[in-house]
């Protein structure tokens, strides 16, 4: 769009023209240079306001954009912030002259253009006059405006290098066919492309150039640039932008670049939400530094400062991204509801999901958990979707069929989820939680790798009985292995009754659950609860016992965290010193094995025939693991296979304190 001014010749005219020939009225020639000055004086003071950044309750002393100054902003380009904060900038400058230059091709930029309401033959309402768009695409041999050769925007290298100030008068000389008019605003994105980075000294010398250039033609210049393509760009961070950190502002040259800007801010993401860094603005005599300032997105799709004191209706007008209403639903999840909003998105499974949220940033994704079949794959599609979509993202995992474990709780949300639903909720309760997740942000620390995470959440496949050397070397890996997930585990210390018997102690304990396993010394009873929390332990309890735990003890001691590394490190040195008595004659040992895994189903739409087929193959695999066993002990020697009778072991066996029993040794 190209809207020229009429000439000057034609405003100086109207400027002398004589309105006012009443009786008693001076002459001509003594008003109108009066006059033409009264006008001159207004248009100069409404110029030397200038212009602004268009984010709403952004205070005007980090905002302000005055002619004859130049203005350094970092921001990713090709995104819904720049693109908000470039349009709406331009649209409500406070001159008639804005260029904007986008580094996307002509039919991407028509295209936005288009989207924005304009028309080709129609005049654009509210932008404006003479408003310039031009497009600067990445290829090389595109022209950066209409018509202009390829050859001005890009300066060739030599010697591996760039040619200093090449780039950037081949930019400015593109620019001059459109004129170089007073208090006029350019916004030029990928003007990165225009500076040389590697040249410590030339970036100085350009950036002063630059000041100089607008200080002499009195016009307002922002430079947004891409630190993705700036030379040595720190590694990218999970939760943090690396041009948000300060190290961008320290290195060789740039401060030197920025201090011939007027003006230097960073719009990034941090934890998922958008931030405003102002590392400093000039404004007149005034100096503004170091100010960082939350930003939202209005309705509009304008950008907006998240308001300090709360207000429902405002906060509930900001987003923290474009597509924070946007809803994404797999088909288990609201198989039963015989209403879904019909804006939702509805996908097929898991897989599916994660296609669909592809770019989203503050999106809601509900995924299901029918069973530990679907475990795994539901692991790699949370883990999947956070890293790859940001902190914003809300990860909701409703449970179906199958009620989640502790642990598995854990590690979905150590693995970047944001809420687990029950399986009873009911639907209007379901919509309840998703509102009151909109505005927040996961800040909790991401597993790198899920599959590891996983493993800790499982457990062996061995429960039962252990001698004190296993069962002291089982929960120190166990520890180790749950520390990646901080697993809240339970030892049970248990004082027996001077009338009850180890044996009689050991028949009463059952454990139920993999990973809950029990040894003795000689007083006491200890049981390992695994991933159990401490509240819980004594409905854990009574559910191993057979009989009520009361009438085996009067007296039970749960350790939890730290306790129970210091509880087995006390029972190994006991152990070392006089070897406790070994029961495992007596109670079978208990299988070990590799964690269990759940198998991952090939498809998860149908649910009654992969429960038979899981079925099956657990069978399968039970019946392989029993025939290792078999084997096994079919290879130990002779000495070991054959069990010594168990008084003959009882009654020489060293320990401590003796066994105490009604009836004495058995």
């Amino acid at each position: 769009m190209d809207e020229r001014n009429q000439p000057s010749s034609q405003r100086d005219s109207a400027d002398g023209a004589d309105t006012n020939g009443g009786a008693g009225a001076p002459a001509a020639g003594q008003r109108s240079p009066r006059f033409g000055a009264l006008v001159r004086e207004a248009v100069a003071a409404h110029a030397g306001s200038g212009s602004r950044l268009a984010i709403d309750a952004l205070p005007d002393e980090v905002a302000r954009l005055a002619p004859g100054h130049f203005y350094a902003i970092y921001a990713k380009p090709r995104t819904a912030a720049c693109d908000a904060l470039i349009w709406a900038s331009a649209k409500a400058a406070n001159t008639r002259h804005v260029t904007i230059v986008l580094s996307r091709p002509r039919a991407q930029a028509a295209a936005q253009m288009r989207a924005l309401g304009f028309r080709p033959g129609m005049p654009a309402q509210g932008w404006p006059r003479n408003l310039n768009v031009l497009a600067m695409p990445d290829e090389s041999g595109e022209p950066l405006g209409d018509g202009q050769p390829a050859d001005a925007v890009a300066a060739p290298v030599q010697s591996g290098g760039r040619i200093a100030f090449a780039h950037l008068f081949g930019g400015l000389r593109a620019l001059k066919r459109f004129g170089f008019r007073s208090n006029a605003l350019y916004f030029i994105e990928g003007a990165e492309r225009w500076l040389s980075w590697g040249d410590a000294d030339a970036l100085a010398r350009e950036g002063r150039l630059l000041a100089n250039w607008c200080e002499a033609r009195r016009i307002a210049l922002v430079l947004l640039l891409d630190p993705a393509r700036i030379g040595g760009t720190p590694e990218r961070d999970e939760t943090v932008d690396a041009f948000m950190t300060d190290e961008l502002a320290q290195r060789a040259g740039h401060l030197e670049f920025h201090g011939a800007c007027a003006g230097m801010a960073r719009m990034g993401r941090t934890h998922g939400e958008l931030l405003w860094h102002v590392d400093f603005w000039r404004t007149g005599r005034a100096l503004a530094t170091g100010e960082t300032r939350a930003l939202r997105f209005t309705d509009d799709g304008r950008l907006s400062v998240a308001p300090e004191v709360v207000d429902v209706q405002a906060q509930a007008a900001l987003r923290l991204a474009r597509d924070e209403s946007r809803v994404v639903a797999t088909h288990a999840v609201v198989a039963r509801e015989s209403w879904v909003p019909p804006e939702w998105d509805i996908v097929e499974d898991q897989q599916a999901a994660v296609a669909a949220c592809v770019g989203a940033q503050a999106a809601t994704v509900l995924l299901d958990y029918r069973d530990r079949s679907t475990l795994e794959a539901l692991c790699a599609a949370v883990h999947t979707l956070r890293r790859e979509c940001g902190r914003a993202l809300k990860i909701v995992v409703v449970e179906r069929r199958e009620a989640l474990r502790h642990q598995y709780e854990l590690l979905l949300l150590s693995l970047g989820a944001n809420l687990i639903i029950g399986r009873e909720l009911p639907f209007s309760r379901v919509q309840s939680l998703l509102r009151s997740l909109q505005g927040q942000l996961d800040t909790r620390p991401v597993a790198l790798d899920y599959q590891a995470a996983l493993a800790a959440a499982l457990t062996d496949d061995v429960r039962g009985y252990l001698p004190v050397p296993a069962f002291c070397e089982r929960i120190e890996a166990v520890l180790a292995r749950g520390a990646v997930l901080d697993l809240p585990h339970v030892l049970a210390k248990i004082a027996l009754l001077p009338n009850v018997s180890h044996a009689e102690a050991l028949k009463q304990c059952a454990p139920r659950r993999a990973g809950d396993v029990v040894t003795a010394d000689a007083a006491h009873l200890y049981v390992f609860l695994f991933a159990c929390r401490l509240p819980d332990a004594d409905v854990a309890l009574a559910h191993i016992f057979t009989t009520a735990v009361e009438h085996l003890s009067d007296r039970v001691v749960y350790l939890a965290e730290a306790s129970i590394e210091r509880e087995m490190k006390a029972l190994a040195d006991t152990n070392r010193r006089s070897p406790i008595a070994d029961f495992s004659d007596l109670f079978p040992a208990a299988p070990v094995g590799e964690p269990r895994r759940p198998a991952v189903e090939p498809s998860l739409a149908d649910a009654a025939p992969a429960d038979a087929a899981a079925s099956q193959l657990q069978a399968v695999e039970n019946m392989l693991a029993k025939i290792n066993r078999d084997e096994t002990a079919a290879r130990r020697p002779a000495a070991d296979a054959a069990p010594r009778p168990p008084g003959l072991r009882r009654g020489a066996e060293p320990c401590p304190m003796p066994v105490r029993g009604q009836g004495g040794p058995t």
